[in-house]
């Protein structure tokens, strides 16, 4: 075999086994091209890293896919013969139908990232960031892809010959077969919390694969596929806020302003500017590193921030963004316990969507930046002009857009000092109301959100005529308005009919990725049932 240690194919089946198991699944184990043959018809056929295949089995996956047989397979398919000779990715392309394959010679560590809107990111965060052991991996050029190979910062790598490289494919061919391809094997997660993620994505393909529906809760209201939210840190300069300020009330999008309490002290008079144009939250009272102080100086320094906010616009701050954009368990107990709801920080990409963190005092909201701010562009890079703070921000709003997640577009007072660099973030916005799927929002209400959304709890059941049931309920302590589910559909549209809930007909519609379904308002504790009913064969 080309693996060194004698059982490490039958410790992978093994893993593949106890992960079907776990959804339902019956199993058994087939060898050779003559038991390929014999599968049913729309039976799964789960080929884990199997590298090394005569060209009888080759043509026995090719027949299994003809006759509408459904496929998962793992990394290398049959890219060498049976003597494990090299005879390159013929076989991937041909089930995949991918317009290229090859080999991922990446540098340690080695990423891949989950966008939401394909089967595999149910049930996880958008733009999610998965580590594996460093080894050659395999990457794919597809318009079925669904998960990428990128670098720690979020940024797809590049495939063979040009786009994004793919490292997952989930498709249906026109003879019907569900084929699930990963690019990665399933015992190279990095740490536990990456093999919990790997296992996510494989029970979600292998549920749809095996002809179940998946479903989500989408990311952001309305079901709209990305967010973004406007802010800048009020610092030095302090008064070029007013330019920002007054240019997004005429545009009526909110901006929320991080200020330096210290400094907001000594422009009293804009304080009614900036509250007007959205939030006022806090960047600390004196812009000193935050975490890694003791305890009882945290709480005494966030609990004055947010005296002094109060006292300054009338309104008591949500927000914190920590002074370099650190912060520890400390400081979000601390914003916590001082009244706080959210932070804005650096949660080093390890997703684009926001994160809940549940200290003593409650639940906390961490709103986190992946995109590169005004001070990357003008500062680290040296690139000052207008025009290339504008190409950042609208590639930014792209990327995010790509992953799904939360476009948190920061600026600083003391850089965006003329109205050209305002020109530059309206820009961004611009392109963000046109693309007509951004949710633009204050800071407050993204983490407000995302707490409401956390609070919905989906099961699914199937009748026995495989009609699907969805149960929906709202385990928080608000109501929930302007939530969507998706739903990952393993058969044509036409096998269903409308969803129902009671008498009614639930709004909905299609899209690429499936059924999005409108729900109504759930108030707390509130559950309902919504049934998509499969059409009489």
């Amino acid at each position: 075999g080309f693996f060194p240690d004698p059982r490490y194919h039958s410790d992978l089946n093994e893993r593949w086994g106890a992960l079907l198991v776990g959804i339902g699944a019956g199993i058994h184990h087939v060898h050779g091209a003559a038991a390929l043959d014999s599968l049913a018809g729309d039976g799964l056929l789960v080929v884990a890293a199997a590298v090394c295949l005569d060209d009888d089995e080759r043509d026995a996956i090719r027949r299994h896919v003809d006759r509408g047989g459904h496929l998962i397979a793992t990394w290398a398919l049959g890219a060498r013969d049976a003597e494990c000779e090299w005879d390159g990715y013929r076989l991937l392309k041909d089930v995949t139908d991918a317009d290229a394959a090859g080999t991922l010679e990446g540098l340690p560590p080695t990423y891949l990232t989950v966008p939401y809107g394909a089967v595999f990111s149910a049930g996880l965060p958008p733009g999610l960031r998965v580590e594996l052991k460093t080894e050659p991996w395999i990457t794919v050029l597809s318009g079925s892809s669904g998960v990428f190979w990128t670098d720690w910062a979020l940024n797809p790598l590049s495939a063979p010959g040009g786009g994004a490289a793919g490292a997952a494919i989930a498709r249906t061919t026109k003879s019907g077969a569900r084929i699930v391809w990963f690019g990665w094997r399933m015992d190279v997660a990095a740490t536990e919390r990456d093999r919990r993620l790997l296992e996510r994505v494989a029970q979600n393909s292998a549920l749809w694969a095996s002809g179940h529906i998946v479903v989500d809760v989408s990311p952001w209201p309305d079901g709209r596929r990305s967010a973004m939210s406007v802010t800048q840190d009020a610092e030095h300069s302090f008064r070029n806020s007013r330019r920002l300020a007054e240019r997004f009330s005429t545009m009526d999008v909110p901006v929320t302003f991080f200020v330096v309490t210290q400094l907001a002290a000594e422009y009293p008079e804009l304080a009614d500017v900036l509250s007007a144009a959205g939030e006022v939250a806090t960047h600390s009272v004196d812009h000193r590193q935050v975490a890694g102080r003791l305890w009882s100086g945290q709480l005494a320094g966030l609990r004055q921030a947010r005296i002094d906010v109060q006292g300054w616009a009338g309104v008591a701050p949500v927000g914190f963004r920590p002074p370099r954009e650190v912060f520890d368990e400390y400081t979000l107990e601390a914003w916590r316990r001082s009244g706080g709801r959210y932070l804005a920080g650096s949660n080093y990409a390890r997703t684009a969507a926001p994160e809940i963190f549940d200290t003593p005092a409650g639940p906390l909201v961490v709103l986190p930046r992946v995109v590169d701010d005004d001070y990357a562009v003008m500062v680290t890079r040296g690139e000052t002009s207008p025009d290339s703070l504008r190409a950042t921000f609208l590639g930014s709003l792209e990327k995010v857009r790509w992953l799904g997640g939360l476009d948190l577009l920061t600026v600083h007072t003391q850089l965006i000092d003329s109205y050209s660099r305002v020109d530059a973030v309206e820009s961004a916005v611009r392109a963000a109301q046109a693309a007509g799927d951004v949710w633009i929002a204050q800071a407050s209400d993204v983490a407000d959100w995302w707490l409401q959304r956390s609070g919905l709890e989906l099961q699914v059941r199937e009748r026995v005529d495989r009609s699907a049931v969805l149960t929906i309920s709202n385990r928080g302590d608000e109501e929930v308005g302007s939530a969507w589910l998706q739903v990952f559909l393993p058969d044509e549209r036409e096998t269903y009919a409308a969803p129902e809930l009671g008498e009614q007909i639930v709004d909905s519609e299609y899209g690429p990725g499936g059924l999005r379904v409108r729900l109504p308002v759930l108030a707390p504790g509130e559950s309902i049932e919504i049934l998509l009913p499969r059409r009489a064969a």
